[in-house]
């Protein structure tokens, strides 16, 4: 049974994951899904004190994969199950009261996912009764047939409410709760690596086909005693239309998915897998029912019983947050970018890692990754979220180290950002070692430009090609060999005076201090004001001297004239030259 839409809402379908009350480089296959493979070096097993737990502090308990959810109607099988419709566009999943599920639990890690709608939607799972935050736990697009999630999610009243944007099926797994304690606890405690260590890679090998179930073995990275990973599961060209299930080594296959995939898709999903062990071996197993290849990146463990008793490691679930979300200031991460954002007490000095959604939209180029870390501190090349096209949303469950200046976002690629805080892990945040980021300009805008001069009413659009074609088309010629707006070198414009429209007939009208834009094909705006103007010759190197005589970062407008400055004549060249003022991204 489907979710249905309400009477018209704000067009928040195009801000996919609104804004709550609370700111050309191209990957190689080896680089496209970051990680760093080899032994774990320096893992720290969090010791605390037996002093009192954090209040509202929580231990995690892993349960076998279930589902306790699922709306659509299927020939065969029960019309939807697990739900309370409180209207059209929310429904209420009971999570305790399930057979096996502890009825004191807090907190639920979910798998939620989003089936068919056709239409640009999100899904949003939050405690019962609280009311939308305005946050997002799932992203999807129009030609997606599935979309798969992690979501740790605080109970209201044992229940958590999950609101669908758009109408669409919805399904709910679970895999583990988190249980109040007042106390240090042995089992339960999030223990996480410095970087993520990559356990399994398949594309060195034949890719997995339909059907296949491959082992992941964790011996000698996890301890046997653990009881859950903590990981980055990510599926690269998918075969077709599937999904992937990762759940205990050596025990059923449940009816349950952590992520959904379509042809020829590459996606990630964060996991809290309980482990299993068969034969001697500790893991988990991953069953892809079409062919992907598939890569398992190891972020850190829960502890067991064995371990030692402590506070340390302990979740404090929360009401999902917004703390950044760079639309807000319309300043998207560039190209090698990192953007980061301080912690509200008691978070920023009593946590020491966060529980987040981060959600990338907007993207800009092929293929990139982001990468959460604790701010000020260096970089390691993991991933949490990975991109493959312009104008992607996508979302992640990502756990994050923090620091005593916050959480870092590092991108490889164009897009904003946004991350939503579901809860946080107890110690204490790292101290920062490093100042704040020096981010690199964004590389040279790409072409076609909007140029625009306000003074002579200029609106052109200016384009790479063969000059006479496209000047004598009305539009602006981009001069071969000219650099890009950005770059911080010259760019030429060249235009008629008179023919084809003339849209550069006034151009000796122009004065000094007067403003020009270029506005870029990917969201920004250049602003330039005229501080020079020289009659050249035919010749392209008197005209090239001519436009950087300025220096620095400069636009020049080039068109045929009179040695008087007026229109017109072939044997010489009007120039005129503006200086950078500034940029701006309208993204």
């Amino acid at each position: 049974m489907k979710l249905m839409m309400l009477p018209p809402r704000p067009p928040v379908v195009s801000d996919p994951a609104a804004p709550h009350h609370f700111s050309g480089v191209r990957l190689g296959r080896r680089a496209f899904i970051a990680g760093t493979a080899g032994l774990v070096a320096g893992a720290t097993l969090w010791s605390g004190s037996a002093a009192a737990a954090e209040p509202g502090a929580s231990y995690f308990e892993a349960v076998d994969p279930r589902r306790l959810c699922d709306t659509r109607a299927r020939a065969g099988l029960p019309v939807g199950f697990g739900y309370e419709r409180l209207d059209d566009r929310i429904i209420r999943v009971r999570i305790t009261g399930a057979a096996g599920i502890p009825a004191d639990a807090v907190a639920a890690v979910l798998t939620v996912t989003g089936v068919g709608g056709g239409v640009v939607n999100y899904l949003s799972a939050f405690p019962a009764g609280e009311g939308w935050p305005g946050t997002s736990t799932v992203n999807m697009a129009p030609t997606d047939t599935a979309v798969a999630n992690l979501a740790t999610v605080k109970l209201g009243g044992g229940a958590v409410d999950v609101l669908a944007y758009a109408p669409c099926d919805v399904i709910v797994d679970i895999v583990g709760v988190y249980r109040p304690t007042s106390s240090a606890v042995t089992a339960g405690r999030l223990v996480a690596f410095p970087a993520a260590v990559r356990a399994l890679d398949t594309r060195s090998g034949a890719k997995p086909g339909a059907g296949a179930v491959v082992n992941v073995n964790l011996n000698g990275l996890v301890p046997s005693g653990a009881i859950a990973v903590v990981a980055t599961l990510t599926a690269v060209d998918s075969a077709g239309i599937g999904y992937v299930t990762a759940y205990p080594r050596g025990t059923r296959l449940p009816d349950t998915s952590n992520l959904n995939l379509g042809p020829g898709q590459t996606r990630a999903v964060g996991v809290i897998t309980k482990l299993g062990s068969s034969g001697g071996i500790t893991g988990v197993d991953l069953y892809t029912y079409n062919g992907a290849h598939l890569l398992f990146d190891v972020v850190g463990y829960m502890t067991g019983s064995s371990d030692a008793s402590s506070t340390d490691g302990l979740f404090v679930p929360i009401t999902p947050t917004r703390m950044l979300d760079t639309r807000t200031d319309k300043l998207r991460l560039w190209n090698g970018w990192t953007r980061q954002f301080e912690l509200p007490a008691p978070i920023s000095t009593r946590a020491q890692a966060i529980a987040m959604n981060l959600t990338v939209t907007g993207t800009v180029g092929n293929s990139g990754y982001y990468t959460l870390f604790a701010a000020q501190t260096p970089r390691r090349e993991v991933s949490n979220l990975n991109v493959t096209g312009s104008g992607q949303t996508i979302a992640n469950h990502a756990i994050s180290r923090i620091s005593d200046r916050g959480v870092a976002c590092y991108s490889y690629e164009v897009g904003h950002v946004i991350c939503d805080v579901t809860g946080w892990y107890t110690g204490s945040p790292a101290r920062a070692t490093t100042g704040p980021p020096v981010n690199p300009p964004p590389p040279g805008g790409p072409i076609p430009w909007l140029f625009q001069v306000p003074r002579l009413g200029l609106n052109q659009w200016v384009v790479d090609g063969d000059a006479k074609r496209t000047v004598d088309s009305g539009r602006s010629w981009h001069w071969t060999g000219t650099g890009l707006v950005g770059q911080g070198g010259n760019s030429v414009m060249f235009g008629h005076r008179t023919e084809h429209g003339g849209p550069y007939r006034y151009q000796h009208l122009l004065r000094d201090g007067d403003l020009a834009y270029v506005y870029t094909s990917d969201g920004r705006r250049y602003t330039y004001s005229k501080g020079a103007e020289s009659i050249t010759s035919k010749y392209s190197p008197d005209i090239l001297a001519a436009t950087r005589r300025l220096g620095g970062e400069t636009i020049s407008m080039v068109s045929c004239s009179r040695p008087n400055r007026l229109p017109t004549s072939l044997e010489h060249r009007l120039v005129t030259t503006f200086r950078f003022v500034g940029w701006e991204d309208l993204g």
